[in-house]
C-alpha cells in the first residue's frame, strides 16, 4: 500500500464535501457509489504527485 499523502486544508474540505454527498445518497438508499470513491482517490493522487515533486 502506498503511504497516505499530506493533504492541504482545501483537499480535506473537498473530501468532506464528497463524503457528505455519499451520506445523502446512502440515506436515499443508494449503496454503490464508485464515483465518490474515484473522486476521493483522485484528490489523494494529486496530493501524492505534489509530494513527489517536492512542493
Amino acid at each position: 500500500m502506498s503511504k497516505e499523502p499530506k493533504l492541504t486544508a482545501w483537499e480535506k474540505a473537498q473530501i468532506v464535501r464528497l463524503e457528505l454527498r455519499g451520506v445523502r445518497r446512502a440515506a436515499a438508499g443508494i449503496t454503490r457509489q464508485p464515483d465518490i470513491d474515484r473522486g476521493i482517490e483522485r484528490i489523494k493522487d494529486k496530493a501524492r504527485k505534489r509530494a513527489a515533486n517536492g512542493k
